[in-house]
């Protein structure tokens, strides 16, 4: 069925998104905030280490409820953004030809990736402050039912049919099927702005190590939510999951992969009821109106006249937030 085209300052999306963001980039602070909630599923083995053969781990409590100590997986903030922002990068690279960015020569403190991520200057002067918060994130299940060591073997490519060698190393990897529930915030953005990165966050499909050949990831957007402020954190949000989860399937929570709309409803609740609890209003967009908001958004980045309207605005916020510096 054909879809019927839908203007960028007409969509459902940027209409939802005016009701609740800033209409140009600010100068100083102004604490608007906006987070997604985001399910991250790995659709195969991983390599989630940040230097030699182990996975990262931290030993915390598994729940509020449920308050035994266990070792989790943990995805270093680091290892999402870093990804996400290569997608960007890429994104718009297609659109300027030559964007004259260098992350490990000079930022150029001009492009959405520097404006809306941050940069430290590496030459010159400058420098400017991610509007987009992070933290680390944690898997639901222990460390010990997710994690399996791959042994590496050389191949010697002199032998006819290409030999295996003798096993030179292993490293451990984190099985398929293994979520971490993660928030990511935007503070004071544009419309214009929430939409760049959330076209990078759901088309970031690599993280981890040795990414060309594993850590396949589908990120699902579970919640929409803003107001003055973060609601909780990701280990908070990973051990209310555990609870309710727990709840369903008692130990064997860490014997077998979950199901992924259990850790869905898990993750919603969750926010719902943490955004009940809150000290300040929060607008919170899930179920059918978040998928609504998805569709047109969806309808957006497949019209390539529609999508190159949101780009210029996104380049006029930024000019004039530029022009405003000086």
């Amino acid at each position: 069925m054909k879809s019927t085209a839908v203007k960028w300052q007409n969509s459902e999306a940027k209409k939802i998104l005016d009701q609740h963001l800033l209409n140009e980039v600010p100068r100083s602070p102004q604490r608007i905030y906006a987070s997604m909630v985001i399910m991250r599923e790995f659709h195969s083995t991983a390599v989630l280490t940040t230097e030699g053969q182990i996975l990262d781990v931290e030993m915390v409590r598994s729940g509020f409820n449920h308050d035994k100590l266990v070792s989790r997986v943990v995805l270093q903030k680091r290892k999402q953004i870093a990804p996400e922002r290569r997608t960007g990068r890429a994104f718009y690279r297609a659109r300027k030809e030559e964007d004259g960015c260098d992350y490990m020569n000079e930022m150029c403190g001009k492009c959405p990736d520097c404006l809306i991520y941050g940069f430290a200057a590496t030459k010159g002067e400058g420098a400017q402050r991610s509007r987009v918060l992070t933290d680390t994130g944690f898997a639901i299940r222990s460390y010990e039912g997710m994690q399996r060591s791959i042994t590496l073997n050389a191949i010697q490519d002199t032998t006819a049919g290409g030999i295996s060698g003798s096993a030179f190393a292993e490293r451990e990897h984190i099985r398929p099927q293994v979520f971490f529930p993660t928030v990511e915030t935007l503070v004071d953005v544009t419309p214009a702005e929430f939409i760049y990165v959330l076209r990078n966050i759901l088309t970031t499909t690599r993280y981890g190590g040795e990414s060309n050949r594993q850590g396949s990831v589908q990120n699902h957007p579970v919640a929409l939510f803003f107001g003055r402020g973060e609601l909780l954190s990701n280990l908070a949000l990973t051990q209310h999951v555990y609870d309710r989860l727990y709840e369903q399937v008692g130990e064997q929570i860490d014997e077998f992969p979950l199901n992924r709309s259990d850790v869905e409803e898990a993750i919603r609740d969750t926010i719902t009821k943490q955004s009940e609890q809150a000290y300040f209003p929060i607008r919170l967009y899930k179920g059918e109106e978040l998928q609504s908001f998805l569709t047109s958004v969806r309808d957006l980045w497949r019209n390539e006249e529609e999508c190159e309207a949101w780009q210029t605005e996104l380049e006029k916020d930024h000019q004039v937030y530029l022009q405003n510096l000086k």
